[in-house]
């Protein structure tokens, strides 16, 4: 039984081999792969690429972002942030003209917003917070799902940090 299928084998790859052998390349599969830096190219029957949107420029790593779409709305908060505030379990969130204050106590009344983890972002799911926010700073999400925000400035209160995030209007 083994002979046989050693046989078999045999002449399985001798049909291969042959096949291999037997092989033309066709003309329109020719594929030259060497490098010729003195030959004139001729570009006369290529159409150019044209784009006229602006490429996305990102100047700083982002601080948090809040994102409001179909499928679903939260602040992310960097990972930069949480190490700034020594990784606390929640935090709290205050509002003035143009920052967003976030620590793990800023005071009673405030609301404390505990954290998911999605890689290296912490999240916080609160539709209403991420309302409060869009309203309060005039946030349009009509042709986007995020706002990514860069500024940030920490100050030290006490033994606690304070993250102050610069919101511009939009």
């Amino acid at each position: 039984m083994e002979n046989l299928m050693n046989v078999e084998l045999e002449m399985e790859m001798q049909d291969m081999e042959d096949a291999v052998e037997d092989f033309e390349p066709q003309d329109d599969l020719e594929v030259d792969d060497s490098i010729d830096d003195d030959q004139d190219i001729d570009l006369s029957e290529f159409t150019p690429s044209v784009c006229n949107q602006q490429g996305r420029t990102v100047a700083k790593a982002g601080a948090m972002s809040i994102v409001s779409s179909k499928n679903g709305t939260r602040v992310a908060l960097s990972q930069d942030v949480m190490e700034h505030l020594h990784h606390p379990d929640s935090v709290q969130i205050g509002f003035s003209d143009h920052q967003i204050a976030i620590a793990e106590h800023l005071g009673d009344h405030y609301t404390s917003y505990s954290f998911s983890q999605s890689g290296t972002k912490s999240i916080i799911y609160r539709k209403e917070l991420v309302k409060q926010i869009t309203e309060r700073y005039g946030l349009d999400f009509r042709n986007r799902t995020s706002i990514t925000l860069s500024e940030v400035k920490y100050v030290g209160n006490g033994s606690s940090t304070i993250a102050f995030i610069q919101v511009d209007k939009r």
